[in-house]
């Protein structure tokens, strides 16, 4: 299998098509990706082709695209592992050494998880231990599942932690990890690391995320999950022990935690922050110090908006300095699933970047938009959420640092195929070094195979990867020095004549016109970042992308 030709169906340039990653029968959900560093992505993902509760059971499966999105493994993926007759009921993956790492909880229906496994695969999909390395078992009669809550993977120096939770005899809930090295060998005994967090006076649900602390250890932060229920955080070492003398309660204290939609983010200090939204749905954000102490003066957060309308689902990247947040926002809106989409941004000081209520990404309103954010080019950052009749429009729109919009609102629309548009929150967008984002999903189950898993790319400069740029490619265009400092150079074999050149920035303002058949182009005095070249060649449109330092 690993011999296959490559798939050359590229990323889509126009919305309306679907771009698959996979269409297999069958259910393909739970989708992971990240970037490979030379442009194009891995993603891995849950797949029910072969059964869920009967047959073969869950799958796990992979694909490669290249910059371009040529598919580099088999067509509808790679299969990294097949369960025997057993579901999977969560799923991580990140880039691990030269590969990729793996870990997932798998169990027989009925039962729940009864063990947790990790595998590390080469960028080929081939497993590089003997057989999975077992995290942890569920052992009855005291532990009855391990659960996928909490899930996670910590790459550390000397291999990687796994986080995840299990379920006691009785119904109390655990929070639990392991280490795992190099090789796949573990350092603890399978569930010797059991936490309770909560005071006695309750139990705890499994509502636990965890986050790398920048020295081989890490930040856990868990709540009951209920409304109104406290947000406590935890440092643990390298060697798998409490740091802290006590937990540090983040949300003040009181009634401001709400469910478990909060995130955890640290910046290159190592400060741990964790953004989430009130009980009365407030946007927030909490600051903790390496030592457990509130970074930020009584009560210990910021509001990002103090609007009084209901905001809800929040999303949080560290870029640029500073932490950016989305979420759905209900203000001037009808009712429940009324919603716009609005930003903020808030620096390790704890002061906001824009207006005191945020700045509005999605003015119009939609019933689910599910927005989050990746990195792009030049400090600023791309937001994706779905809009219009029932959420037929995937969409885009670039945040500059100083809150500004890139694109004309609504957005831009990525993908527009009813059918094929994201779920809910099961979709990753992945940033490249250019400013292109790489998205990820699981459509909802329209499609006649079932859910699938589909990709996009959006420019930074606002558009799909562009077929002028495979038609620059074709005539052998040349842009030379690139980057450059101060000129250009063109080449265009065959005594072709290049007309109407223009240059525009990554917002998709023009900033240059050249003249006709001009083979030298200056770029003195412009910003350093990048740029794109639009020209015609006898009547075709061609574009090449130019880095200016």
């Amino acid at each position: 299998m690993l011999l296959a030709a490559p798939a050359r169906a590229q990323f889509a340039t126009t919305p309306s098509p679907t771009k698959f990653v996979c269409n297999a029968a069958g259910n393909q959900l739970a989708v992971q990706a990240f970037a490979d560093g030379a442009g194009g992505s891995f993603s891995v993902w849950i797949d029910q082709r072969n059964g869920n509760r009967t047959g073969l059971g869950t799958g796990i499966y992979a694909q490669h695209l290249d910059a371009n999105g040529n598919a580099l493994l088999p067509v509808n993926g790679l299969r990294l592992f097949q369960t025997g007759s057993r579901e999977i009921f969560g799923l991580r993956a990140i880039p691990w050494q030269s590969g990729l790492l793996v870990a997932w909880v798998q169990g027989a229906f009925g039962v729940g998880g009864d063990t947790v496994r990790c595998q590390y695969y080469n960028t080929a999909g081939v497993a590089q231990w003997a057989t999975p390395t077992v995290v942890a078992a569920r052992v009855l009669p005291d532990v009855i599942y391990e659960s996928e809550q909490g899930l996670n993977i910590i790459p550390t120096s000397t291999g990687a932690t796994i986080t995840h939770a299990l379920a006691l005899n009785g119904g109390s809930a655990r929070f639990t990890f392991n280490k795992v090295s190099l090789t796949g060998a573990l350092a603890f005994p399978s569930n010797d690391r059991q936490i309770q967090v909560v005071p006695p006076s309750g139990f705890a649900l499994d509502y636990y995320h965890t986050v790398g602390d920048g020295a081989d250890g890490f930040y856990m932060v868990a709540s009951s999950g209920g409304l109104g229920a406290e947000i406590y955080a935890q440092r643990f070492g390298p060697a798998g022990t409490s740091i802290w003398a006590n937990y540090t309660i983040v949300s003040a204290g009181g009634a401001l935690g709400r469910g478990s939609d909060w995130q955890l983010l640290t910046d290159p200090a190592n400060n741990l922050y964790v953004a989430y939204t009130s009980n009365g749905g407030d946007p927030l954000v909490s600051k903790v110090l390496p030592s457990g102490a509130l970074g930020w003066p009584s009560p210990g957060y910021v509001a990002l908006s103090t609007d009084p309308a209901f905001q809800t689902n929040p999303n949080a990247i560290w870029h640029n300095n500073a932490l950016w947040m989305i979420w759905e926002d209900a203000r001037g809106g009808s009712g429940n699933f009324d919603y716009k989409c609005y930003a903020q941004k808030i620096d390790a000081a704890g002061t906001l970047a824009w207006a005191a209520n945020g700045v509005a990404v999605y003015p119009l309103s939609a019933g689910a938009p599910r927005p989050k954010l990746a990195p792009s080019d030049n400090g600023s950052v791309m937001a994706f959420y779905t809009t219009d009749t029932n959420g037929a429009n995937f969409r885009t729109q670039k945040l500059l640092p100083s809150g500004a919009l890139a694109f004309t609102a609504p957005g831009v629309i990525l993908h527009e195929v009813a059918d094929n548009k994201p779920y809910e929150l099961d979709y990753v967008p992945v940033g490249q070094p250019n400013g292109s984002v790489q998205v990820y999903w699981s459509s909802p189950g329209a499609a006649t195979t079932g859910r699938d898993i589909a990709v996009g790319r959006m420019q930074s400069s606002g558009s799909l990867l562009s077929a002028t740029e495979r038609a620059a490619a074709a005539l052998g265009l040349e842009v030379f020095p690139n980057p450059a400092a101060s000129d250009v150079q063109l080449r265009l074999p065959g005594g072709k004549r290049l007309t109407d050149l223009r240059l525009v920035d990554a917002q998709g303002r023009l900033v240059r016109t050249f003249a006709d058949g001009a083979a030298s182009l200056s770029v003195r005095g412009l910003p350093a970042g990048l740029y794109v070249l639009r020209g015609t060649v006898a009547g075709q449109e061609v574009s090449r992308r130019v880095a200016v330092e």
